[in-house]
């Protein structure tokens, strides 16, 4: 099978090949810079508040690890089911956190606008906080409700969106930090794109392959049964 929407014909096995190591490489990234921040919160008195975030990163980096350990040895194995599987489960996990991410962003916006009565500066600032926040909140469940239904139409919408937000950050990072600064940004960016973006992208293809075969099977089955 080849990935051919939203990519350039790329096989699936090679495709899930890249996003098992990748996250093999950013998880033990990861689990070392975590480790380095907890050894110097405990050498110079950090705040309990520095322990409880590089444990919780720990974790995660140790999760992520071993999601992709087991992507890349059902891919080596030849387990299409499992690697469905698990690149279904990789959908999800980035959809949830992309809601609970801007969830947080329009609680953020209503303190503002709660807090800033008074002061029309916070009441705006909040109130563009809370229109940010639920526009990608609604994209975000979008994915999610299109996981769950396999509705390959509201997976498309998210990834259409995801293409547009990224090219107005690629566009206004490099002014912002300047060329050195915005390259490396640009850089770090793609790779997250490609990854969590990549993800989505190959199991959008998933379901418009599953779609394609039973549709095929359907018409065929219609077909036999006009002939009979």
């Amino acid at each position: 099978m080849k990935i051919t929407r939203f990519c350039w014909g790329v096989e699936l096995s090679r495709a899930v090949k890249y996003l098992g190591i990748y996250g093999q490489v950013m998880s033990a990234i990861g689990a070392i810079g975590a480790i380095v921040l907890f050894a110097l919160s405990g050498l110079y008195g950090g705040a309990i508040f520095s322990f409880f975030l590089s444990g919780g990163a720990l974790g995660g980096a140790l999760v992520w690890f071993r999601f992709s350990h087991i992507l890349v040895e059902r891919n080596r194995n030849n387990n299409m089911e499992g690697v469905t599987m698990m690149i279904k489960i990789g959908c999800y996990i980035i959809g949830s956190l992309q809601a609970i991410l801007f969830a947080i962003l329009v609680i953020v916006g209503l303190i503002f606008v709660s807090f800033g009565s008074s002061e029309i500066v916070l009441v705006i600032v909040g109130g563009i906080i809370i229109t940010i926040g639920g526009i990608f909140l609604i994209f975000a469940s979008l994915l999610l409700h299109g996981i769950r239904t396999k509705s390959p139409g509201k997976i498309k919408v998210w990834i259409i969106v995801q293409f547009v937000y990224f090219g107005l950050v690629l566009f206004f990072s490099i002014p912002a930090l300047g060329v050195r600064g915005g390259l490396l940004q640009m850089i770090l960016l793609c790779l997250s794109f490609m990854y969590y973006k990549g993800m989505v992208i190959v199991h959008y293809n998933i379901i418009l392959e599953d779609d394609t075969s039973i549709n095929m099977e359907t018409a065929m089955n219609k077909e036999t049964s006009m002939n009979t």
